[in-house]
């Protein structure tokens, strides 16, 4: 297997991944070197990764081919013999799946500066978009690497079955895989509009319908594990012995979270002002932020019982919130990332290390993905917070913005632990302070703008 022919060839995938998310950085210094060999190393960095997959492909699909009885996944489904078209579906439904939709991923973020919503944007600018979504793209990938391509997949194993234990999986198997792929191609076109500040009208364009496009896949993708997770069962569990269903859940929290809440709340930020109390409303959002991870995280744990009854559940809901909250210190790193280009940076930087904290924490605890239900109600505050204490700035209408984000806060945290399954019930209501706080800033910045207007 490839595993075994080539053993550094998943630490190269990795490798590869992981300068994806330096790409930027390492083509600026190409360009400033102008040299033969650092225009090859910028392409080789560029498409590495896309090579590598394709050629993971050729290998599982040459295994299924020649019914190579040395694959787990060729012995377990189809046994010896002759090959038949039907067997192709193997590749789909097996172990090949998610390398096809990471394949399209990834391509998808190479070719990504060529899409025809911003073809008539300046390069340097579709450059960067093209660079920001390659860093979205490999970030995910390498977070979910041990999911994505596990060893039984590539090494061959010391025991086989005697024979095989069933048909070839069904269509079903790949629903996951088509979701996290449009999640992920999506959710990464508004993260890198989101971190080009005001770059124009086209990329406005394309967030436009990169976000409706997310929003319909998230329907689907709650939809799809609402039906796939039996609530009988401790479904819990269920999100890791289907190992698909955890990176959709979490491609999901990213991508609704930018589309509901980061990449609009980048246009009304552009509007406060110089910041008379902006250290004040840090310090509020902070506070914010920490009570309400550390108070609906340690919830959702004792409402599962697999701690005990006592203070085990607190305990544990408490350090991994505390983790969160802590990890808000990496912000310090993200200026070498090129995330100073948004109009308050301290509050962007604090927004992406939330976000980003239970995909990172994932790879170590399976009870992390527990902190998106407050994740999803608290963000949507730090798009608020700014415009309600900041002295010189005029603040949205309080009965139409503040009084129904604080229901709809208190709603989405209280109401989905009466549910049999409060993390799903989350997930179906949690993005209610988010639309109101975008819709509501949208219009409150699009009054101040047309009295501006007025004025002049």
């Amino acid at each position: 297997m490839l595993g075994d022919a080539m053993p550094w060839f998943l630490p190269a995938l990795v490798l590869g991944l992981f300068a994806w998310i330096w790409f930027g950085s390492i083509e600026r210094y190409a360009e400033k070197k102008g040299t033969a060999f650092w225009k090859n190393a910028v392409l080789i960095v560029r498409w590495l990764p896309a090579v590598q997959l394709s050629m993971m492909l050729i290998f599982r699909f040459k295994a299924i081919y020649s019914h190579d009885m040395t694959h787990l996944e060729v012995t377990k489904y189809l046994g010896a013999g002759n090959f038949s078209s039907e067997e192709l579906k193997l590749m789909f439904t097996g172990d090949g799946g998610i390398e096809i939709i990471m394949l399209l991923v990834i391509l998808f973020a190479v070719f990504s500066e060529h899409l025809p919503s911003i073809s008539t944007v300046r390069p340097a600018l579709r450059q960067k978009f093209r660079n920001r979504l390659m860093m979205f793209t490999a970030s995910f990938a390498l977070a979910s690497t041990t999911l994505f391509f596990p060893e039984q997949a590539y090494s061959e194993p010391e025991l086989f079955p005697l024979e095989t234990i069933g048909p070839i999986p069904g269509w079903e198997n790949f629903v996951p895989l088509a979701l996290i792929g449009g999640l992920l191609m999506f959710g990464g076109e508004l993260f890198a509009v989101s971190t080009l500040f005001l770059a124009g009208p086209n990329f406005q364009t394309l967030a436009s319908r990169a976000r409706l496009k997310v929003l319909i896949l998230a329907v689907v993708a709650l939809s799809y594990l609402t039906v796939a997770i039996d609530i009988e069962r401790d479904w819990l569990s269920q999100l890791h012995e289907q190992s698909m269903l955890l990176p959709l859940v979490l491609s999901m929290h990213l991508a609704v979270c930018f589309a509901v809440v980061l990449q609009p709340a980048v246009r009304s930020d552009a509007e406060l002002n110089h910041g008379e109390g902006r250290s004040l409303s840090i310090a509020v959002l902070a506070i914010i932020m920490a009570v309400a991870v550390l108070l609906l995280t340690p919830l959702h744990l004792n409402h599962l019982g697999f701690l005990g009854e006592g203070l085990g559940p607190y305990a544990y809901g408490i350090w991994i919130s505390s983790i969160a909250i802590s990890s808000l210190m990496l912000v310090q790193f993200m200026p070498a990332l090129g995330f100073d280009a948004a109009p308050r940076p301290e509050i962007w930087w604090m927004k992406m290390t939330l976000l980003y904290a239970p995909v990172l924490m994932s790879m170590f605890t399976p009870f992390a993905i527990l902190l998106l239900p407050a994740i999803w109600v608290v963000l949507p505050w730090s798009s608020v917070t700014s415009w309600f204490i900041e002295k010189d700035v005029a603040s949205p209408s309080s009965s139409f913005v503040l009084y129904p984000m604080m229901m709809a806060t208190v709603a989405a945290a209280i109401i989905p632990l009466g549910w049999s399954v409060p993390f799903m019930a989350a997930l179906w209501i949690g993005w209610l302070p988010g639309a109101i706080a975008s819709i509501g800033l949208a219009l409150h910045v699009q009054t101040q703008s047309k009295l501006k207007g007025e004025i002049q």
